[in-house]
């Protein structure tokens, strides 16, 4: 029997099919094929690239010009390229991947089950919920003992500093390691966590001692020698290896 809901269904219009735009641009080497995303409330263009894949899209007013989107994009092809070429080293956290933690490099297991805590071995860090709900999990846990490793650091810190915080944050930066506002609020990168302990340590210390000096004079250099004893070999650490730790991206 066919109901009067299923007639209507029935009569209902075929959706159709969904139109990907796009642009293409180029600079000496290579061709960059650029997906458009036109929205109502944009009121300028904004280029954007995934991160997890790569790709680049740019969003527009809902009626712009197509003109006008290619000639946006040619004029910004230059860091186009500069971060083409860099996702080609981005690191996807994904099942499989070897990653470090505290320094020590650990394989990542995916598994299926949905419910359970992530569980760290000799070798690797397994974590539930599949390939669909474990890299946003791990996420959390790295997050979480990234805090949990630089509160021990600001503990142990502070009393040699003699100085004490307001705030502490711990973001998803790609470009420092950590901040000191005016305000005394402290903001740490999660990746130090997949550093060596001295390195987050060294961190620490250095922006706890901007509480007292809000520069990089020799004076604030003394405070931060003064209770961190491995100050300059973490520096060289970071300027050698930090790079690739900020390839490190959880999709």
């Amino acid at each position: 029997m066919i109901t009067l809901r299923k007639l209507l269904k029935l009569k209902q219009k075929p959706n159709k099919p969904k139109i990907v735009e796009f642009i293409s641009v180029a600079d000496a080497n290579q061709s960059f094929k650029i997906f458009l995303k036109r929205n109502k409330r944009a009121k300028r263009m904004t280029l954007r690239q995934n991160i997890a894949d790569g790709s680049f899209s740019l969003t527009m007013p809902q009626r712009g010009n197509l003109s006008h989107a290619k000639a946006f994009c040619e004029s910004h092809i230059k860091w186009i390229s500069t971060q083409a070429n860099l996702q080609d080293d981005v690191k996807i956290l994904k099942n499989g991947q070897i990653i470090p933690l505290r320094g020590q490099d650990y394989k990542l297991v995916f598994v299926d089950k949905l419910r359970g805590v992530i569980t760290q071995t000799d070798q690797e860090i397994i974590v539930t919920g599949g390939d669909d709900f474990a890299p946003k999990r791990l996420a959390k846990w790295l997050k979480a003992e990234a805090k949990t490793d630089i509160q021990k650091a600001i503990d142990k810190y502070e009393p040699l500093l003699n100085v004490k915080h307001s705030k502490l944050a711990v973001r998803d930066t790609t470009t420092r390691w950590g901040s000191c506002s005016s305000n005394k609020s402290i903001s740490f990168s999660w990746r130090l966590i997949l550093a060596p302990s001295d390195i987050l340590d060294y961190v620490v210390a250095h922006e706890l001692a901007h509480i007292l000096e809000m520069n990089h004079s020799s004076k604030f250099w003394h405070h931060v020698e003064a209770v961190c004893d491995h100050t300059q070999q973490s520096r060289d650490w970071l300027k050698l290896n930090g790079g690739k730790l900020y390839k490190i991206r959880i999709k």
